[in-house]
């Protein structure tokens, strides 16, 4: 039974490759489409390259608003240490 059920299967994706391969070829609207669907990915992937571009921008000033922050906590630290060491004396 189950080899009768693949035969059948295959016949049919078979007679359905015949039917797509006899056709007369695409229609206007087919290719009409098939080139805004093209124009429309392009479209994407331009937007994608930009997008990671500008992603890989603010992970820049992002890295380094980090370091600057870093500098500002040492720097404070340090105003803190004189200030409580000159208070002791």
């Amino acid at each position: 039974m189950e080899k009768f059920r693949k035969i059948v299967a295959t016949g049919l994706v078979g007679l359905a490759l015949l039917a797509a391969a006899c056709s007369s070829g695409p229609s206007d609207e087919q290719l009409q489409k098939l080139v805004e669907t093209r124009k429309a990915a392009e479209s994407a992937e331009q937007r994608v390259q930009d997008l990671e571009q500008q992603k890989k921008q603010l992970q820049q000033e992002l890295e380094a608003k980090q370091q600057e922050l870093a500098r500002a906590k040492a720097e404070r630290a340090r105003v803190e240490r004189t200030v409580s060491e000159g208070g002791q004396q």
